[in-house]
């Protein structure tokens, strides 16, 4: 149980500091903070956080792909 505690305080951590940097504005960041909120909804076993969390994962997979076609297509017009 204590080990749920600490992971579940590391994991809040992880994601606290991810949202108070701004980070969550690219794609990667907002994945990585849906993977974390994730983890958390599942330790805690709350359903919001695991629905909230994959739904970030998936935003933030969108962003990134969007952004990876942005690059691509900006590298073939040079």
């Amino acid at each position: 149980m204590a080990i749920r505690i600490v992971l579940i305080a590391a994991l809040c951590a992880a994601g606290l500091s991810l949202q108070a940097c701004g980070k969550t504005e690219d794609g990667a960041s907002q994945r990585t903070a849906g993977k974390i909120e994730g983890a958390v909804g599942d330790l805690t076993g709350n359903e919001k956080l695991q629905r909230e969390g994959k739904q970030d994962e998936v935003v933030g997979g969108v962003k990134e792909t969007v952004q990876d076609a942005k690059e691509a297509i900006g590298a073939a017009t040079k």
